[in-house]
């Protein structure tokens, strides 16, 4: 099976199917997917989708890059389409306010660190319906507008959830770096350390965000349990219909 789904209007779209669980099953391939925006997909890259068998599609961008890009799946008699993301960014910043600055590099990467250590918790409510959604059998997209930050860490937790192996996880959270394009969003005169602060799949920030879990929750099992409302059988279930 293949892992990277070629398609032509999005660049980072992932099929999460055969990694390797640390009690020896593995996903299913073509249950769970990971993506960049779906605004640029093409009709025929909505047909390979839809020949997948995906029926849900968690978007978690904020309510501002949904109306500027709008995902091909709104109203689709197939793909439903959930709208799990914050109403705006909570933060004051953007990517633009970085590109004057002197120590620009080293201000984006904190911003993204602090945004990472958020994550697990500002999307716990997305996160926790596409783990559902998994468990009920449905055939799932997590994506936000790159596929890398909040979409990769959702389906990171997933991954965890599923029982793969930590470095496993990291794996995956970096192939963002060998096949998303970046669809020209890098601002014009950001110098190539703050692009690679604020465009890459970083260690370091995943790191963050599984260490902001561990320092609130103690551990995953807690994380999953209280911050996401699934308890032991639910997991149970969610490994059930994703794992063979």
């Amino acid at each position: 099976m293949q892992r990277r789904i070629e398609l032509e209007g999005v660049s980072n779209f992932r099929d999460l199917g055969g990694y390797k669980t640390a009690d020896g099953r593995s996903i299913k391939w073509g249950r769970f997917f990971r993506s960049d925006t779906l605004a640029a997909l093409t009709d025929g890259d909505m047909e390979t989708i839809c020949a997948l068998g995906v029926n849900g599609a968690v978007d978690l961008r904020y309510s501002t890059e949904r109306a500027d890009e709008p995902s091909r799946f709104l109203g689709h008699h197939q793909v439903e389409v959930l709208e799990m993301g914050l109403d705006k960014s909570p933060y004051d910043r953007s990517v633009d306010d970085y590109q004057s600055l002197p120590d620009a590099a080293e201000i984006a990467q904190g911003y993204m660190t602090e945004n990472y250590q958020n994550y697990p918790f500002f999307y716990a409510k997305g996160y926790a319906t596409l783990m559902r959604r998994l468990a009920a059998g449905d055939r799932m997209i997590v994506h936000c507008t790159a596929g890398k930050d909040r979409a990769g860490t959702g389906a990171a937790l997933t991954l965890m959830a599923l029982g793969v192996p930590r470095e496993t996880v990291f794996e995956d959270y970096m192939l963002t770096n060998q096949y998303w394009d970046r669809a020209g969003r890098e601002k014009p005169g950001m110098d190539a350390e703050t692009v690679a602060s604020i465009f890459s799949a970083r260690e370091e920030y995943l790191t963050a965000a599984f260490a902001a879990i561990e320092d609130r929750c103690g551990t995953f099992d807690r994380y999953f349990e209280e911050t996401l409302g699934l308890d032991a059988a639910a997991l149970d279930a969610l490994r059930a219909t994703c794992l063979e």
